[in-house]
């Protein structure tokens, strides 16, 4: 039940967007095909002695980078219109955001991408999880609807991969100049990834979902329609809430990663040094 039929809702944001969605798809397959080329001419061995699967995963890590740069312009949406609201998460969810419906589409183009690569490549199931859930999730917000929310997921969240897939990209080249550049953006992503993603995401993620359910009981209990179409608010709902739950699987994972990197290697040098010095008493 809603104010919108099934066509309304489903299908005319792909009539009305296409010509946003099917570009943008190229260009991120664009950029895709691009690093491929110019990787090995710019690294040389160091690029090509990886293996397919570390090659691949170098290529789709900068077309990340790539998305995250752009999305730089969905996180400016957000927090202008935050700044514009009195910095109060706005309630009226059929309002647009100026400016915002070229970054509302393309983040939809790129977890089209996003899922072709997942099954391409056979990454694990997390990640098809949390592509499927993205690319419906997206594209249902695509209506548009709660664009004051959506932008900080499609900005805030996807500005905060860049300096995870960086370092990435630099640890898995195995190039030492860059080293001290690599800690930098991992300690960068911690922050940002904390910041934005767990703490932020929560309060988002809380605030939209209690402000979805009041709008769907307010249509129930006053037996007046005030939502576009239940169902999808309700897919959206759960998809959101996989979404927001994989964080706390992930912010689990890097504090498992940055203990092994920063405490236990910290521990091994210092075990190493002992060492050494004890091999120059003896002799």
């Amino acid at each position: 039940m809603g104010l919108y039929g099934a066509y309304d809702t489903y299908m005319s944001p792909l009539v009305r967007d296409w010509p946003i969605l099917l570009p943008m798809v190229a260009v991120y397959g664009a950029v895709q095909v691009t690093a491929q080329w110019i990787y090995p001419k710019v690294f040389g061995t160091a690029f090509q002695k990886l293996a397919r699967d570390d090659q691949n995963n170098v290529i789709v890590r900068t077309v990340s980078v790539f998305n995250g740069l752009l999305m730089v312009g969905s996180a400016v949406c957000f927090v202008t219109n935050l700044r514009d609201h009195g910095y109060v998460l706005d309630t009226d969810v059929y309002r647009e955001i100026p400016y915002y419906r070229f970054f509302r589409v393309a983040i939809v183009a790129y977890f089209v991408w996003d899922i072709f690569v997942c099954f391409a490549y056979k990454w694990e199931a997390q990640w098809k999880v949390h592509a499927f859930a993205s690319l419906v999730g997206a594209y249902l917000l695509s209506f548009p609807y709660s664009d004051q929310y959506g932008s900080y997921f499609t900005g805030m969240f996807e500005l905060s991969n860049v300096p995870f897939h960086i370092s990435s990209i630099i640890r898995t080249l195995r190039t030492t100049a860059f080293s001290s550049l690599a800690t930098i953006c991992d300690v960068v992503f911690a922050f940002m990834f904390l910041i934005i993603r767990v703490v932020g995401g929560s309060v988002v993620t809380f605030r939209w979902l209690q402000l979805m359910y009041k709008l769907l009981m307010d249509t129930r209990s006053d037996d007046k329609v005030v939502v576009h179409d239940e169902a999808s608010i309700i897919v959206s709902m759960v998809l959101l809430s996989i979404i927001q739950s994989l964080q706390y699987v992930w912010l689990f994972e890097i504090m498992k990663q940055g203990y092994r990197r920063f405490v236990v290697a910290d521990d091994s040098n210092a075990d190493d040094q002992v060492s050494v010095s004890k091999r120059k008493k003896k002799e």
